[in-house]
C-alpha cells in the first residue's frame, strides 16, 4: 500500500511536470499551492467533509489562487482540459475509523476521491488523488479531507510533499 502512493505521488508530480514542459512559453495555465504548516482536522460525521486551505504558492502563473480570499480554491481562467491533483500526509492515526481526500468541483459535485481505513499505523499515512477534467473558464476546485477517528488528526507539513494542491490546463 505505502509502494502504491508513493508511486501515485511520483507520477501526479511527473504528469505535471510533462504538461508544464510542454506548454509554449506564454501559454502556461498552472499552479502548485501548499499550506506551509500543519492543519488540524476535526473529527466528522459520515459524509462530511472540510476543504483545506493553502497560504503559500510554489507557482501561479495565471491567477488561479487567492491567497487572501478563498484560498482552499484554484480556478481555471480558461476553459479546458486540466489535469487536478492533491498530496496529505497523516500524522500517525491511532485508532478505527476513515479517512479520506477528495477533489470537488464548484462546491458539489466530486470529481476524485480516495477514502481508506485507519489502519491504527504507528506511521504517517500519505494520500494523492488525481484526474484530468474538463473545466469552464470560472469553474473552481477544492482539495477536501475526511476523518472519524473520534479526536483531531494533523495533516503535516512536510516540504514539497504535503498538504499540496496543484492543476495544470493541457495544452
Amino acid at each position: 500500500m505505502k509502494t502504491q502512493m508513493s508511486l501515485l505521488l511520483v507520477l501526479s508530480w511527473l504528469l505535471v511536470a510533462v504538461v508544464h514542459a510542454a506548454q509554449a512559453p506564454g501559454n502556461d495555465i498552472s499552479a502548485r499551492v501548499f499550506n506551509s504548516a500543519d492543519v488540524s482536522v476535526p473529527n466528522m460525521k459520515p459524509g462530511e467533509w472540510t476543504s483545506l486551505t493553502f497560504n503559500s504558492e510554489r507557482w501561479d502563473t495565471a491567477d488561479l489562487h487567492e491567497t487572501a480570499t478563498n484560498s482552499g480554491r484554484l480556478k481555471a481562467p480558461a476553459a479546458g482540459k486540466y489535469y487536478i491533483f492533491a498530496n496529505i500526509t497523516w500524522e500517525s492515526p491511532i485508532g478505527s475509523g476513515l479517512w479520506g481526500l477528495r477533489l470537488q468541483l464548484n462546491g458539489k459535485t466530486v470529481i476524485a476521491e480516495q477514502t481508506l481505513p485507519n489502519t491504527g499505523a504507528s506511521f504517517r499515512i500519505s494520500m494523492s488523488v488525481g484526474t484530468l477534467y474538463s473545466l469552464a473558464a470560472g469553474d473552481y476546485v477544492e482539495a477536501q479531507v475526511f476523518q472519524n477517528n473520534g479526536n483531531p488528526l494533523l495533516i503535516r507539513f512536510l516540504p514539497a510533499t504535503s498538504p499540496e494542491f496543484g492543476m495544470a490546463k493541457l495544452p
